[in-house]
């Protein structure tokens, strides 16, 4: 369940106190770094960077429900100050309170709030409904027909749209959009970079919307909902929904990455990484996807986890077996396995099979053998037996159309979400599965849960509560610790949201597909500053059919990387010895909120970004590089300048760096920071590197376990100068040898003790491995002595 009242924390840098000062009819709102100053008689406002003196925002309205018949500006406007102190820091809030001249419009305010440590705003609007009618509230625009950049023209401007689910989200030069979620502009000013990032912080019962019109020279952020929000006559309704805006960081990727640190903390977002592989029982049994074989019931699947342990692959990481029951509604009269969620439905149709014919048998047995059980529904697509049964429960109460053909995944008849029987019923049902065993669950078809026609029994819930209300119930009966997945492809039109942040894991950004090409890989990597802090992102399930060795390589490397989460379309059958050993150089995935950064994203040329980079500290970078063409095409990156400028590692310009290569194995040698990394690649390859800072002592530079090179696989490593020893402790795969590479910059290694699980050897190019052995999964420490 979202917090209504959301705590945030984060480090910031110290800025001045907020200060609120009076200049009639004008009221100024400032830290040191940005100002908002509201003209309380043309009800009109601007928000500028105090750094560079830029208004970035002038004209602003602040509107509910309305399209521009009068600017009001008879209005009656009046402002109070607030001081806050809350979980975010010290600082005030002005709130401005217009009465309007008319009739019909309600009392509005708007809350402008400042902390004394934070760059950035945060906004909020209040409600009053003085008429003895009821009135919904569907449009809210925070910052409307405003200006940009007014008195400066912006140069070289390039956006970034804040996508969600399948939605396509390149970088755009044209300062022309509309976009839901939230925005990047970035650009010049008199050859200064500058940059705004504006969106949705706290979600509850509003979408976010953001338009910049090119040729009416108007922006506009708007908290907005299809049924909008019903305030009872004499009501004032304190909304919970926000908006963040940030004029003053230059940087846009230290902006994009902030502002998804206050989302994550403003929605209570804690993603749960997918550390494991997925097996798709669904993906796997398609001809065209998988492998065309029957292997979507309970007891194939048993039979795949049973393959799946004797494999050897669970030394490197549980697997997790997703059951679908996936029968259609355009089959048997409409009457399929949804809305009953029963064992008895679903074995009637095929997917619960003996000796696995309870759910709790085949999550028990998946269990047992050291599975993750996971399974699949349709969001709301009831089945026609089931609305005849429950006529009360479908919205508006009504089955009447019941008998009519629609598309695939649109009924006319859907679940009322809102009625407190439907969901006392749909709340057991996670809750029954909880207790069998059940882990996760992927919703699909969420385009048929936004009902923008209404019709729900609750007339207080909006179309976006109704819809967070789908996956709150299964978050509720399931338990914190369930994977929950939102497959929101954005069909029939269905915007692609963030409202569901703090609620669900994953989302999917590609539609039905078993292949790879580099835009699954840009559209995750573009959500970055999301990914991980309040989302996770992936590309489908992934089949290894028609793949050869650099295909996969490539594959793993991004959707292991930027992604995290693999599902798989390839049986324990038929995936072979090498393909598994890639497959286990992920786990575990990486952890945390941060997210490798497509450092590249705003040259000009990059339609897809080809240069991902993972900062583990000063010296160590964990590099992708990416050849996003269908020919040969040699990949470069400067160590050091300008990132946004010239798509830079942002490295010390006065050291040097060694490069190795993980996939290959290779030393590719030393770079001045003054230099480039440059790479030829073969067509729409992708390979991983480790890029170390040359050090005045032996120093590792890659292990052969992990992709990640020694950062999830190593610990403790350090140099003793004293004593000339280096030393650490390594992940050591039972059965596995287990090789660090070091470069020895100028020392020689002593030969070890006479020991059977550790060897030291010499490269061609100089470089020292040793190597280390266990019989089963171990922490091996290891020290190696050097002289001059």
């Amino acid at each position: 369940m979202k917090l209504l009242f959301p705590l945030l924390a984060f480090v910031v840098t110290p800025l001045r106190a907020v200060e609120i000062s009076n200049d009639d009819p004008r009221v100024t709102i400032a830290n040191e770094s940005i100002g908002i100053t509201y003209d309380l008689k043309s009800g009109t406002y601007s928000a500028t960077n105090l750094t560079t003196k830029i208004s970035v925002i002038t004209g602003a309205r602040f509107t509910v429900d309305e399209v521009g018949w009068g600017k009001n500006e008879s209005a009656k406007r009046s402002w109070t100050a607030t001081e806050i102190k809350d979980a975010i820091g010290n600082g005030k809030r002005l709130s401005i309170t217009e009465t309007p001249s008319t009739a019909y419009l309600p009392i509005k305010t708007l809350h402008l709030t400042l902390y004394d440590k934070i760059p950035f705003a945060v906004m909020g609007f209040s409600i009053t409904n003085h008429r003895a009618i009821p009135a919904r509230i569907a449009r809210v625009g925070i910052i409307d027909k405003a200006s940009l950049y007014a008195a400066k023209p912006l140069t070289q401007p390039q956006l970034l749209r804040g996508g969600a689910g399948a939605e396509p989200n390149r970088v755009q030069a044209k300062l022309d959009i509309t976009t839901h979620n939230n925005l990047l502009i970035t650009g010049k000013i008199e050859n200064q970079r500058t940059s705004l990032v504006v969106g949705g912080l706290h979600y509850h019962e509003f979408l976010r919307l953001i338009r910049y019109d090119e040729r009416k020279k108007q922006f506009s952020v708007t908290i907005e909902d299809p049924q909008g929000k019903l305030i009872a006559p004499g009501e004032t309704y304190h909304a919970t929904d926000t908006i963040y805006l940030d004029v003053s960081t230059v940087d846009p990727f230290v902006s994009l990455e902030a502002y998804g640190m206050a989302l994550r903390q403003a929605n209570a977002a804690r993603p749960k990484p997918y550390d494991f592989p997925t097996l798709c029982g669904w993906l796997v049994s398609q001809g065209f996807y998988g492998e065309g074989r029957p292997l979507n019931d309970s007891k194939e699947l048993v039979g795949q986890m049973e393959l799946a342990k004797k494999s050897g692959i669970l030394r490197y990481t549980p697997v997790a077996i997703r059951l679908e029951p996936d029968f259609y509604c355009n089959q048997n009269a409409g009457d399929t396995q949804q809305g009953w969620w029963d064992d008895k439905t679903w074995a009637k149709y095929g997917h619960l099979v003996a000796p696995y014919d309870t759910f709790g048998k085949f999550c028990g047995k998946i269990s047992e053998l050291g599975g993750i059980p996971f399974t699949y529904i349709q969001s709301n697509m009831p089945s026609n037996d089931f609305a005849l049964a429950h006529p009360d429960w479908m919205l508006n109460n009504d089955i009447t159309r019941l008998h009519a053909e629609h598309p695939h995944h649109m009924p006319f008849v859907k679940m009322d979400f809102t009625d407190p029987a439907f969901q006392a019923h749909t709340l057991a049902v996670w809750k029954r599965l909880g207790q069998q065993g059940l882990r996760g669950i992927k919703f699909d078809y969420p385009e048929s849960a936004w009902c923008k026609d209404g019709g729900f029994e609750n007339r207080n819930y909006t179309t976006t509560s109704a819809y967070c209300k789908v996956f709150e119930l299964a978050r509720e009966g399931l338990g914190e610790n369930a994977f929950i997945h939102e497959r929101n492809l954005g069909e029939y039109g269905t915007p692609m949201l963030d409202v569901t942040a703090g609620i669900i894991d994953l989302q999917r950004v590609w539609g039905d597909s078993s292949h790879f090409e580099p835009e699954m890989a840009s559209r995750i990597g573009l959500r970055w500053y999301k990914h991980r802090s309040v989302f996770g992102y992936y590309p489908d399930g992934k089949s290894f059919k028609n793949m050869d060795v650099h295909a996969r390589r490539t594959m793993l490397s991004q959707v292991g990387l930027l992604s995290g989460r693999l599902e798989l379309g390839t049986s324990f059958n038929r995936m072979t010895a090498e393909e598994q050993h890639d497959v286990t150089r992920l786990y575990p995935i990486l952890g945390g909120t941060q997210s490798f950064r497509p450092v590249d994203m705003l040259i000009p040329d990059r339609t897809d970004p080809s240069v991902y980079s993972y900062r583990i500290n000063a010296d160590w970078l964990q590099l992708i590089l990416c050849n996003n063409q269908d020919a040969p095409f040699t990949v470069t990156a400067p160590l050091a300048g300008d990132q946004a400028d010239n798509g830079s590692l942002g490295l010390d310009s006065t050291s040097s760096y060694y490069l190795y290569d993980f996939w290959n194995d290779r030393f590719l040698g030393e770079i001045a920071g003054t230099g480039k990394i440059s790479q030829a690649l073969l067509p729409q390859q992708a390979l991983t590197y480790s890029l170390h800072r040359k050090t005045d002592h032996p120093q590792f530079l890659s292990t052969n376990r992990h992709i990640m090179q020694g950062f999830s696989d190593l610990t403790d490593v350090k140099w003793n100068p004293a004593t000339f020893t280096y030393s650490g402790t390594a992940k050591v795969i039972g059965g596995e040898p287990f090789v660090i590479t070091i470069a020895p910059n100028g020392y020689l290694p002593e030969a070890p003790q006479e020991n059977s699980s550790t060897t030291i050897t010499t490269t061609s190019d100089g470089l020292t491995r040793l190597t280390l052995k266990a019989p089963e999964n171990t922490e091996m420490p290891w020290t190696i002595r050097w002289k001059k």
